[in-house]
């Protein structure tokens, strides 16, 4: 492995920050490698399918939402992402 001693500073804002954190963790890159991939050009590829992603966020949606669903809508939501992965 090549020795990596240097580094670059680059100012984003929080939402493009978690775009492309998210976007490196679809690709099953750390941000850093994702990046360098894309600055030098390198083909950057899903880890995931596009079905698999849209499940995992109505997953990490519903985590988030929770505690303020009524049981109905969890099940519903619940569903929702089964009907997807199939």
């Amino acid at each position: 492995m090549r020795s990596k001693t240097l580094g670059i500073n680059v100012r984003v804002t929080a939402a493009e920050k978690e775009k492309l954190s998210e976007n490196a963790f679809y690709c099953g890159l750390s941000l850093s490698e994702y990046l360098r991939r894309l600055g030098l050009g390198k083909d950057v590829k899903a880890a995931t399918t596009e079905k698999e992603y849209k499940a995992f966020r109505l997953i990490r949606q519903l985590k988030k939402d929770f505690d303020s669903l009524e049981r109905s809508e969890i099940l519903y939501r619940i569903n929702a992402i089964e009907n997807l992965l199939k």
